[in-house]
């Protein structure tokens, strides 16, 4: 956060709401901690080479009420730039009014640079009430470009696992437990152990197909800002299925890769990987695991849509929206 965003020459005033341009020390003071990793200035400065420019701004009246980061690339303003989701922060529940200022704030600010701005909102499991809120402001004020599904697994440490699950799913589970594979989980501050779940998950990508955004370097310096976890489930002393999980917001972790190698598969090691990791999350007092999405722009992934609605996974929208 050494580096600084120029500020604003100009306050925007919209009632009796002001935005300004400020850095990204002035904005960790402000909204430290945040709602979630995505919108803090640490990752966001770690990112920052992936925009042009960085844009911190702070929404005010008699106190600081909202903030936003955004990252400028392609003539847009961004938030998140590279990430899951992003929004507006704040430091506690605010009224639909001042939500509204902080938009057409935003519209004014991005206009005055010729640009637009794209927000893609957390997952509404995240905090249905407020989400909910930003998406009738973002809808009026932007408009809805698209919805993703995002899956998610309510955690709870007296429900058993079996119980959430579809008879299908069940019966791959039992047949996973009977071949004696054992969940490990590695340090998130050793490159090796890094590197180890790293490797399944770019065998598991490559074998399907699938994008690798994150280089190893990329997850190794990110690790230490999201207290990144890292696992692999091992069959007979070989790995064959891992995951890297973000500690994103209070009480939410979040799977942002996981899959197995497929001469596995027949072992159904990620029905058994599934459970594992609820049981870990749940008996550690987390109230959600995040999978993520399973639509790329709003379209779906069938098969992936079924794994996770089979494997005891809520669904809730994740919405992008853009400004007219």
């Amino acid at each position: 956060m050494t580096q600084p965003s120029t500020p604003m020459t100009q306050t925007i005033r919209q009632g009796a709401y002001a935005m300004t341009r400020i850095t990204a020390n002035e904005y960790e003071g402000l909204f430290a901690p945040c709602c979630h990793i995505y919108d803090s200035a640490d990752f966001c400065e770690l990112n920052r080479h992936k925009a042009d420019s960085m844009h911190y701004l702070v929404v005010s009246d008699t106190k600081a009420r909202f903030g936003i980061v955004l990252g400028e690339r392609c003539g847009r303003l961004l938030s998140p730039f590279s990430a899951p989701f992003g929004g507006f922060t704040t430091n506690r529940a605010q009224r639909l009014e001042g939500m509204e200022a902080a938009t057409e704030l935003l519209t004014s600010y991005a206009r005055g640079l010729g640009l637009t701005w794209r927000i893609t909102l957390p997952p509404l499991a995240y905090d249905c009430t407020q989400l909910s809120k930003w998406a009738n402001v973002l809808g009026r004020m932007g408009r809805l470009l698209y919805s993703d599904l995002n899956y998610h697994m309510p955690l709870h440490a007296d429900t058993d696992y079996m119980d959430i699950i579809t008879s299908g799913a069940r019966n791959k589970l039992r047949g996973a437990m009977r071949h004696g594979m054992e969940l490990h989980k590695l340090r998130g501050d050793c490159r090796d152990d890094i590197a180890r779940a790293y490797a399944v998950i770019r065998q598991n990508r490559e074998e399907h197909g699938y994008p690798l955004r994150m280089s190893l370097d990329d997850v190794v310096a990110t690790a230490p800002v999201a207290r990144a976890d890292f696992f692999v489930l091992t069959h007979e002393g070989t790995d064959v299925a891992a995951a890297q999980i973000h500690n994103v917001a209070t009480g939410i972790a979040q799977v942002i890769y996981w899959g197995d190698i497929a001469a596995a598969s027949v072992l159904h090691p990620m029905n058994l990987l599934a459970a594992l990791l609820y049981r870990h999350y749940a008996d550690a007092g987390y109230r959600m695991l995040d999978i993520g999405p399973s639509t790329e722009d709003g379209v779906p992934n069938y098969g992936l849509c079924a794994f996770k609605e089979d494997t005891g996974c809520h669904v809730s929208p994740k919405l992008v929206f853009g400004s007219l």
